[in-house]
């Protein structure tokens, strides 16, 4: 990693740091027979929502700037707010952002989140502590779209206005620029995402999407116009790093093979104009996604693109859809 000159880019000079850092809701937990175990009404709409790797917790960031984490088990066996409150830490509301929150992410080792917000910061929770705020603010130059952990918990990604991917040292907020101009995007990063085995990134900003080498931070691939011309809004890795699923404003969500850049499905059916998520089943047997216009979860075969079911949960569009937790089970 090394440092970049852009058009009006965060400071950075040679190979130092592009930026250094000093050190009414309800949960019904009734099953309708449809599957589901769970739901939790907010004050304000929510954005984004997380799993825990062990899908023990569950994280929801809300356009109000809250945080919440719930515990998954305690949400299934208490059916409101006011009786999961008084278990102890089966729920934390943190309310440090002035400014809506994009994205949320577990560290893969330690009980701490970490959020992404539009107010240009990321804060970084420890919900196993019961601390009351966040226990560190890292303060990007740009409203940061998304935020994700490194499988080994050191670095962090970050997506955000900024044309280039923002690499951070999670222990010392240190953060760097690729080396070459000419790899980054053409447009606001909307999303940031790394395989399982961290050897790889994916990247979507406008309408292409970008594949990085996660040791050397070369593009090694760019797919552009992936989604006909219509911006790429969301990623998610499948197959072990093999594959990649994007959604686009196309209303598609799509299949890649990572190695080629090769097409190999579309999965339609669903609206998909806004900000959408998509990801794999737990197996990986199904692709899921939603349609903005009725609020159904929609579920693909993921070896056909054959529509598999839909889901009316919701009477509004849906906004976020989490990968399930490693373990499976949801």
């Amino acid at each position: 990693w090394g440092a970049l000159n852009h058009p009006n880019p965060p400071r950075s000079i040679g190979s130092q740091p592009l930026i250094q850092q000093p050190a009414p809701a309800m949960l019904d937990g009734d099953n309708n027979g449809d599957g589901l175990v769970a739901v939790c009404s907010l004050p304000h709409a929510g954005g984004v929502a997380r799993f825990s790797p062990d899908g023990k917790h569950l994280a929801l960031g809300a356009d109000d700037g809250t945080v919440r984490v719930a515990a998954t088990g305690a949400a299934r066996e208490h059916r409101t707010l006011e009786q999961l409150s008084v278990v102890p830490g089966a729920t934390r509301t943190y309310s440090d952002h002035a400014k809506a929150i994009n994205d949320v992410d577990f560290h893969p080792r330690s009980p701490v989140l970490v959020s992404a917000s539009a107010d240009c910061t990321m804060r970084f929770f420890d919900y196993a502590s019961g601390a009351p705020r966040a226990s560190r603010q890292c303060t990007d130059t740009h409203a940061v779209h998304a935020v994700a952990f490194h499988p080994s918990g050191d670095h962090l990604l970050a997506a955000t206005e900024h044309h280039a991917i923002h690499l951070y040292d999670a222990a010392t907020f240190r953060c760097y620029l690729a080396p070459q101009p000419s790899d980054h995007h053409l447009a606001p990063v909307a999303d940031a995402r790394w395989s399982a085995d961290g050897s790889l990134f994916a990247s979507c900003g406008g309408d292409a999407i970008k594949v990085w080498d996660g040791v050397t931070n070369r593009c090694v691939r760019t797919i552009a116009s992936a989604h006909l011309g219509a911006p790429v809004n969301t990623l998610c890795f499948g197959g072990g790093g093999r594959t990649l699923l994007s959604c686009g404003a196309d209303s598609c969500v799509r299949q890649w093979d990572v190695g080629s850049g090769k097409l190999l499905r579309v999965f339609e059916g669903a609206q998909q104009t806004r900000r959408t998520a998509c990801c794999f089943s737990h197996d990986e047997a199904l692709v899921l996604s939603s349609d903005e216009k009725t609020g159904e979860l929609v579920a693909w075969e993921a070896s056909t693109g054959a529509q598999q079911a839909r889901y009316a949960a919701h009477s509004m569009p849906v906004r976020w859809l989490p990968p399930p937790p490693l373990g499976g089970g949801a």
